[in-house]
C-alpha cells in the first residue's frame, strides 16, 4: 500500500499547522510551477492559485474549506513567489469572489492533468470499489483505497460524503452477500446453536462458552492439549469443520472474527442479527482453523519431547552398560589371573558372569532410541487419542495413516497384541520391532511408528487436516491447477521467468563459469586455499585502519543533539509521518485518544503492562490503554505505520551514505518469556524460555518487516517471506539482496529466493557446504578439482521446472506464505520431484555464491557489515524491551503480532528521530564551513540510544502538535472561520 508519499491524499482541508518538512515535501512549488503562475496570473492572484495548486497536487481534491491557512505554507508561498502575503489568512481573505476561486481550481486541475469525475467515472469507481471490498477488512480501509486509486489515475477525488455514501452502500451489499453465503453454507439449526453459545455456560468456570473459546492455549503440557482438543471437539460437534467458507479470504474472516474477540459476549448479543451472524460464524470458523494448527503444533512438539526423552534414556542406559561391561571385564581379568583355582573352575565362573549377555550383536543408538520409545507406550497412547479425533487425510499409500487406522481399530476392539497377519507397511527402521515375536511389544512399536510418521507426513504435506490453515492439502495451498494452466503466462511475466528451464540455466551456467575463473584466480593469488579437509578456506578479513575520527564524530553529533524524552520523540515523529492516523484509520478526535494510542504502543512494545504505563502518564485510565491495545491488533495497520516512519527516515540525504535501500539483513532476536506460552522454546544461548522476533533491517538501518517466530527452527521461510511482502508494495524494484546467518539458509530457500527475484546470501558454517557443485557436463578449473563435485542433475531441474514455478508463483501471489511452502517442500519432502529440482538448482546457486564470497573481498565485507548492522538494531530493541513477556501476554496470535509490530515501530521512531537530528547537525556544521568526510559518515549509524530516556514520567507535548495531529471538532472549525 502507498505510504508516506500519500499522506495528504484524500484530505479536504489543510491542518492549522504544517512542519517545514511537510511544506517542502508535499506542498513545494517547482520552478516550472512558478513560471506557469507568473505567466497566467497577475500578482494579487498568484498566491491563491499557488495554494490551490499545491493542495490539489498533495491531496487530489480542491481546497474549499475556509478555515485559517497554515502560516508555514503562507510564508513559503510568499518567499517562492516574492510576494507580500499575510501570515494569518484564510480562503475567504484571499478570495473575495467564489468565481475566482473556482477559476483557479479549474486552472490547477488542467495544469496537473486532473480530470473531473463524471457520472460514467463514478460507475467505474463503484465497480472497482465492489472488487476491492471483497478483500478489504473495513469500510475505512475501502475509502482510503479508493482515494489512492483515484489519485494514481489523476481523477479528481469526489466530496467525502459522496464517497462515504457510496462505500456504505457497497459495504452493506458485501455484507448481504456474505450473509447469503453463510446461510447457504451453514444450516439454520447450526446457526441457532452458534447463537446460543453467547449465553451458554461452560462447566463450573462461570464463563460463557464464547469466552472459553476466546481463551488462548496455555503452557506446553498434556493438559493444554486436552483443553484444546475439547474446544475442537465442541466446534466439530457444531459442524464448523463442514462449513465451506473458503471463498472468503482468510484475512477478511480474521477481521470479522477479531471483532468478536474484542467484544464482551453481552455486547455481541446487542448487535444487529445479520451483523452478529456474520461475525460469529467467521469467529467460530477461524477459531477452529487456528485451534487445529495449535493442536498439531503442540502434539508435534510433544512427539519431539518423547523422542528426545527416549534419546536421553538411551544415552544414560548405554553409559551404565559401558560401566557394567568394564566391571565384568575387570572381574574376568581377575579370574584369569587367579592361579589358586583350576582352569575349569575359572571357566565356570566366567560362564556365570556372561550368562545374561545376549547372543545378538548390540543395537545401534538409533535402534535403541526406538526401543526406548516403544517402552513409553502409556504417553504415546494418551497422545494418539487427540490425533485420531482430528480426522487426518492423506495420500493413499501413506503408511502412517494406515498404521493409525489399524491401531485405532485394535484399541477400540480391546486388543492388546498385534495380529501376526498384519499387512500394514512399516519402514525398515521399525520392521524388527513390529515383526518381533512379542506381539504386545509389536503393537506398541506400531503406535510409536505411527505417531512419528504422522509428524513427518504433516511436515512434508503427505498427510493433512482439512480444517486447518497451515496443515491442509498441499495442492490447496498452491494456485489451483486449472488456474495455473489458464494464467500461466501472466504469472511468469510477473516473476520475469521463462516457461522452460533452459534459458534460465544457460544464463546461470555462463555466470558460473566466470565465477569459477575468478575463484581460481583468487586461489592462485593465495587469497583462498584448499585445506586438508578438501574445503575452501580463507584468512580473516583484514581489519580497516584504526581511526578514532568516526567515533569522535559520532560522540560530537549526539553531544550536540543532547538528551531527549521518549514521549517527545514519539510525538515529533508522529507529526512528521502521521503514523497515528494510520493506526486509527483517521485522525485522533481528542488528546486523550491520542495519548491512549501512544500508551498502547508502549504497553505492547515494552515489558510494561497497562497499569505501569498508566502510572507513568498522568491522568490516563488503564481501561483506555487496553482499548487502544486491541485496536493495534487490527491486521495491516502496524506494518503500514512502520512503512511511513521508515520512508521518512530514508528521505534524509545521510541515509544514501549508509546504503541504497536495496539490501537488507534478517535475523531473530529472542525475547524472554514465561514457559506458560505454549510456543515458547528454550533459547540455547540465553538458557531461558523465549520467543523470537524476526526482523529485516535495511542497509539504511530501518526495520522494514517483522514477525514473531518459534525459536530453534529453520528461519529461511520467514526470511524470504519478509522480502516478498516488502517488495510487493514497492514500485522501485524492492530488495535485491538478503544476508542471513546459518539459520536463515536452506537449499530450497536459496532456490525460491532466486526465482522470486533476489539473492539469498548466507553466512555458511558447515564445511560440508563449502563444496563446489557443478553440472555433470561442466569441467572445473584444475586447481579447484579437489573441491568440485559433478553431481547436479540438469534433467531433474528441467523435468520439475513447471511445478517449481507453481510453488514460487503461489508465494509471490500471496496464496501461501514462504514459511509454509518451505516446510512442505523443504527437507521433509525428500523424494518429491519439486524438492529434488529445488535442491539441485540450489547447489548451482550456492556454488555461484561461494565463488563470489571467497573471491570478492568487498562483497564479503559488505555482507558482514549488513549482518552487524542488524545486530546493532537488536541492541536498540533490547534497550526498549528490557524485561520479559508477561505470562498472560502474547498467547493469542494477534497479540503477539501486535507486540512485535509495536516494538518495531518504537525502534523505527528512535532511528528516524536520530537520523533527522544527525542530518540537521551535519547541515548546521557544513553551513559554518566545517567539512565532514563521507567516509566517516558511512561508518556512523542512527541506532543510538544512550541519550534517550525510555522510562520515568511521560509528558506528551500535546499543545505543540495539537493542530497537526488532532481532528478539530466541527464547532472549533466554525470558530476559526
Amino acid at each position: 500500500m502507498p505510504g508516506l508519499a500519500f499522506r495528504y491524499v484524500g484530505r479536504h482541508r489543510l491542518p492549522s499547522r504544517l512542519s517545514e518538512f511537510d511544506v517542502e515535501r508535499y506542498f513545494a512549488l517547482t520552478d516550472s510551477d512558478i513560471a506557469a503562475l507568473n505567466e497566467r496570473f497577475r500578482g494579487d492572484r498568484r498566491a491563491g492559485a499557488a495554494i490551490q495548486l499545491v493542495f490539489l497536487r498533495a491531496s487530489g481534491r480542491t481546497l474549499d474549506h475556509v478555515g485559517t491557512l497554515p502560516r508555514q505554507l503562507l510564508r513559503y508561498i510568499g518567499e517562492r513567489l516574492s510576494l507580500p502575503i499575510p501570515t494569518i489568512a484564510s480562503l475567504r481573505t484571499l478570495y473575495q469572489r467564489y468565481k475566482t476561486q473556482y477559476d483557479h481550481q479549474v486552472w490547477a486541475c488542467e495544469y496537473l492533468g486532473l480530470t473531473s469525475h463524471g457520472q460514467g467515472q463514478l460507475v467505474d469507481v463503484a465497480a472497482w470499489m465492489e472488487q476491492d471490498a471483497a478483500e478489504t477488512l473495513s469500510m475505512d480501509d475501502l475509502i482510503q483505497h479508493v482515494h489512492h486509486w483515484l489519485y494514481e489515475r489523476r481523477i479528481l477525488i469526489p466530496a467525502e460524503r459522496t464517497l462515504r455514501d457510496l462505500a456504505r452502500s457497497i459495504w452493506a451489499e458485501v455484507e448481504r452477500d456474505l450473509l447469503v453465503l453463510i446461510e447457504a453454507a451453514v444450516p439454520k439449526v447450526q446457526r441457532v446453536r452458534a447463537d446460543a453459545l453467547l449465553s451458554a455456560r461452560h462447566g463450573s468456570s462461570g464463563m460463557t462458552i464464547l469466552e472459553w473459546l476466546k481463551t488462548p492455549p496455555a503452557r506446553h503440557s498434556p493438559s493444554t492439549i486436552t483443553e484444546t482438543l475439547a474446544k475442537i471437539r465442541l466446534l466439530k460437534d457444531l459442524g464448523v469443520h463442514e462449513w465451506q467458507l473458503d471463498v472468503v479470504p482468510i484475512e477478511k474472516q480474521r477481521a470479522y472474527a477479531q471483532r468478536v474477540q474484542a467484544r464482551r459476549p453481552a455486547k455481541v448479543r446487542e448487535l444487529k442479527e445479520s451483523t452478529r451472524t456474520i461475525e460469529l460464524i467467521f469467529f467460530l470458523h477461524v477459531t477452529l482453523l487456528e485451534l487445529t494448527d495449535a493442536l498439531l503444533y503442540q502434539t508435534g512438539r510433544r512427539v519431539s519431547d518423547l523422542v528426545r526423552q527416549a534419546y536421553d534414556r538411551t544415552t544414560v542406559r548405554q553409559a551404565h552398560s559401558a560401566v557394567e561391561y568394564r566391571q565384568q571385564l575387570v572381574v574376568i581379568k581377575a579370574l584369569v589371573r587367579d592361579s589358586g583355582r583350576t582352569a575349569q573352575e575359572r571357566l565356570d565362573d566366567i560362564d556365570k558372569l556372561l550368562a545374561n549377555l545376549a547372543d545378538k550383536p548390540p543395537a545401534s543408538h538409533a535402534a535403541s532410541v526406538r526401543e526406548a520409545l516403544t517402552d513409553d507406550h502409556h504417553r504415546i497412547r494418551n497422545l494418539m487419542g487427540p490425533l485420531r479425533e482430528l480426522g487426518f487425510v492423506g495420500r493413499e499409500a501413506e503408511p502412517s495413516l494406515r498404521q493409525l487406522k489399524l491401531v485405532g481399530t485394535l484399541r477400540d476392539s480391546g486388543a492388546t497384541e498385534l495380529p501376526l497377519d498384519c499387512d500394514v507397511p512399516v519402514s525398515a527402521a521399525w520392521r524388527d520391532l513390529v515383526k518381533g515375536d512379542d506381539r504386545t511389544r509389536a503393537l506398541r512399536a506400531l503406535e510409536a511408528s505411527a505417531i512419528t510418521g504422522l509428524r513427518k507426513g504433516l511436515r512434508r504435506g503427505s498427510v493433512w487436516v482439512n480444517h486447518s490453515l497451515s496443515f491442509r492439502e498441499r495442492d490447496q495451498l498452491l494456485i489451483p491447477h486449472a488456474q495455473w494452466e489458464r494464467d500461466h503466462n501472466r504469472y511468469l511475466s510477473s516473476l520475469g521467468l521463462p516457461g522452460t528451464a533452459d534459458p534460465f540455466l544457460e544464463r546461470l551456467t555462463e555466470h558460473l563459469k566466470a565465477a569459477l575463473a575468478a575463484l581460481e584466480e583468487a586461489r592462485e593469488a593465495g587469497r583462498v586455499t584448499i585445506g586438508p579437509d578438501r574445503a575452501l578456506h580463507l584468512s580473516a578479513l583484514e581489519a580497516l585502519p584504526i581511526d578514532g575520527i568516526p567515533k569522535r564524530t559520532r560522540d560530537l553529533i549526539f553531544s550536540e543533539i543532547g538528551t531527549v524524552q521518549f514521549a517527545d520523540m514519539i510525538m515529533e515523529m508522529d507529526a512528521h509521518t502521521g503514523f497515528s492516523e494510520v493506526l486509527l484509520a483517521r485522525k485522533a478526535r481528542d488528546a486523550n485518544e491520542l495519548v491512549s494510542l501512544y500508551a498502547a504502543l508502549i504497553a505492547h512494545g515494552t515489558d510494561l503492562d497497562t497499569t505501569n504505563v498508566a502510572a507513568m502518564i498522568p491522568k490516563l485510565d488503564p481501561a483506555h490503554i487496553s482499548t487502544a491495545m486491541r485496536l493495534l491488533e487490527m491486521p495491516g495497520r502496524l506494518p503500514r505505520a512502520n512503512d511511513r516512519v521508515v520512508e521518512f527516515q530514508r528521505t534524509h540525504p545521510i541515509t544514501e551514505l549508509w546504503g541504497s535501500g536495496r539490501q537488507t539483513s534478517s535475523d531473530s532476536m529472542s525475547l524472554d518469556t514465561s514457559p506458560h506460552l505454549f510456543y515458547a522454546r528454550v533459547d540455547p544461548r540465553r538458557r531461558t524460555h523465549a520467543v523470537g522476533m524476526y526482523t529485516h533491517v535495511l542497509d539504511q538501518h530501518g526495520i522494514v518487516y517483522n514477525q514473531p517466530i518459534v525459536l530453534n527452527e529453520r528461519q529461511a521461510g520467514v526470511a524470504i517471506e519478509g522480502v516478498t511482502r516488502h517488495n510487493e508494495s514497492r514500485d522501485d524494484g524492492g530488495l535485491r539482496r538478503l544476508s542471513v546467518d546459518t539459520h536463515g539458509y536452506t537449499n530450497v530457500g536459496m532456490t525460491v529466493s532466486k526465482l522470486l527475484g533476489f539473492d539469498l546470501c548466507p553466512r555458511l558454517r558447515n564445511l560440508s557446504e563449502r563444496k563446489l557443485h557443478l553440472p555433470r557436463s561442466m569441467v572445473a578449473p584444475a586447481g579447484l578439482a579437489a573441491i568440485a563435485a559433478n553431481e547436479v542433475s540438469i534433467k531433474a531441474i528441467r523435468d520439475s521446472w513447471d511445478g517449481l514455478l507453481r510453488v514460487v508463483a503461489s508465494i509471490h501471489a500471496g496464496r501461501v506464505s514462504a514459511i509454509v511452502a518451505l516446510q512442505r517442500f523443504g527437507s521433509a519432502a525428500q523424494g518429491d520431484p519439486v524438492h529434488r529440482a529445488a535442491d539441485h538448482l540450489a547447489r548451482l546457486l550456492r556454488t555461484l555464491f561461494l565463488c563470489d564470497y571467497f573471491s570478492n573481498v568487498e562483497f564479503r565485507r559488505e555482507m558482514h557489515t549488513l549482518l552487524n548492522r542488524g545486530e546493532s538494531v537488536h541492541q536498540l530493541q533490547r534497550a526498549i524491551y528490557t524485561g520479559k513477556v508477561a505470562p498472560e501476554r502474547g498467547r493469542r496470535r494477534d497479540e503477539m503480532i501486535a507486540i512485535s509490530g509495536s516494538l518495531t515501530l518504537l525502534t523505527n521512531v528512535v532511528i528516524a528521530w536520530n537520523t533527522q537530528r544527525m542530518q540537521a547537525t551535519l547541515d548546521g556544521w557544513r553551513s559554518k564551513g566545517q567539512g565532514i568526510g563521507d567516509d566517516w559518515l558511512r561508518r556512523l549509524g542512527p541506532a543510538h540510544f544512550a541519550h534517550v530516556n525510555f522510562r520515568g514520567t511521560m509528558s506528551f507535548p500535546i499543545e505543540r502538535y495539537r493542530e497537526m495531529l488532532l481532528n478539530a471538532a466541527p464547532w472549533r472549525r466554525t470558530a476559526r472561520l
